[in-house]
C-alpha cells in the first residue's frame, strides 16, 4: 500500500539547523516529503502555495516570525515552533495557535513523537 507522503516544511534562518531537523526527519520515516527554507518569506510563499502537513519553524527570523508562519496553516496540520527565546513565547500564544514548542537544542526524540501523530492521522 503506497501511502501519500507526509509534506513537512522547516523553516530557520539558521542553515545549519534547518539540515540537522531534516536530516534526523529523513532518518525517523521514509514516508516524508520534506522542504526546508531558510528565508522566512520563501517559506510563506510555499505554505500559501501547496498543502503542508507539518509545519518545524523557528520563532525569531528577519522578515516572518514563526507565529506568522504557523498562522497560514491550516487548523489540522501539526504546527511546531522552536526557539532560544523561550520568554518571548506565552503558554497562551500557543494554546491559541495549536503548537507545540521546543526550546533549542530540539529534544528529536519528542519532536520525532510529534511526526508519528502526524503520520498516524494522515493515514
Amino acid at each position: 500500500m503506497n501511502k501519500k507522503p507526509l509534506e513537512v516544511v522547516v523553516v530557520d534562518d539558521e542553515m545549519q539547523i534547518a539540515d540537522l531537523l531534516k536530516v534526523f526527519l529523513v532518518c525517523i520515516s521514509k514516508n516524508l516529503k520534506i522542504s526546508t527554507f531558510n528565508d522566512p518569506e520563501e517559506a510563506r510563499a510555499h505554505i500559501l502555495q501547496n498543502p503542508v502537513d507539518v509545519l518545524i519553524t523557528d520563532f525569531k527570523m528577519p522578515k516572518y516570525d514563526g507565529v506568522q508562519l504557523i498562522k497560514l496553516m491550516p487548523a489540522d496540520s501539526t504546527k511546531i515552533l522552536i526557539s532560544g527565546y523561550v520568554s518571548e513565547i506565552t503558554e497562551g500564544q500557543l494554546s491559541e495557535l495549536k503548537a507545540s514548542f521546543f526550546e533549542k537544542p530540539v529534544s528529536m526524540k519528542d519532536l520525532g513523537i510529534l511526526i508519528h501523530k502526524a503520520e498516524a492521522k494522515k493515514k
